[in-house]
């Protein structure tokens, strides 16, 4: 009984066994290929997101000139697209960056600033004959030097005629004065000459001594050889 019941026992073993042979040579060529096929179908995909970060607004501390300002953050920021103020138009420069820049937010990103209400703070003093714009600045920058040089605003205007150094008046020399008109001085008049004397004509001595003409010379008026009796260059001298 005990022999009978070991032989079953083997037996139930060799079937049990058996069935797992079978089980595992119907299955063991497909299973590994499903196994391949779905590593080769198993991918990870990645996504980056890029965010885009806006830079926070800070204030304008000061002005060190009419395109470089210093920031509340410590930055010392030069305005990109402008040109050095020139000596004419620097006091105007620093002038119009102080009231529109100094205490205002602003964003300051690439060099330049950007005021609360959107305006670019660069194209707005080249558009208002406060700054010049440098060579192969923005074309937005370009465009308002143009329209402020066309209009004749800020120092291109006759205060610098769009010149970094005021220019020199031009002064004409001064006219000297003419000279004052001599006065004119009337030159005395010659004296009349004394009319000449009428001839005399003394019918007598007489006469001659009645005109107190006596006594006569030879030469003088009235004489005549008539009245001189003797001869002698006289007459009427008795």
């Amino acid at each position: 009984m005990a022999a009978m019941t070991v032989s079953k026992q083997l037996s139930t073993g060799a079937a049990i066994a058996a069935g797992f042979v079978l089980v595992v040579s119907a299955c063991g060529t497909q299973a590994p290929t499903k196994l391949a096929a779905d590593v080769s179908t198993t991918s990870t995909t990645t996504t980056t997101t890029t965010t885009t970060t806006t830079p926070p607004p800070v204030t304008v501390e000061s002005i060190v000139d009419g395109r470089t300002v210093l920031l509340s953050n410590g930055t010392e920021l030069v305005i990109a697209g402008l040109a050095q103020p020139g000596e004419c138009w620097a006091a105007s420069a620093v002038e119009f960056a102080t009231k529109t820049l100094v205490g205002k937010p602003v964003q300051a990103a690439a060099s330049s600033l950007v005021l609360a209400d959107g305006k670019d703070f660069a194209v707005l003093a080249v558009s208002q004959g406060v700054a010049r714009a440098v060579a192969g600045a923005d074309a937005a920058i370009q465009v308002a030097e143009s329209a402020a040089k066309q209009a004749s605003l800020g120092f291109w205007g006759p205060s610098c005629s769009g010149l970094d150094v005021k220019p020199v008046p031009v002064v004409a020399p001064p006219v000297a004065p003419k000279p004052a008109p001599q006065p004119v001085v009337p030159q005395p008049q010659p004296a009349p000459a004394p009319p000449a004397p009428a001839p005399a004509y003394f019918a007598n001595c007489t006469a001659a001594k009645a005109a107190g003409a006596a006594p006569l010379y030879r030469g003088q008026a009235g004489y005549r050889p008539a009245l001189d009796r003797d001869g002698d260059g006289v007459a009427c001298e008795k």
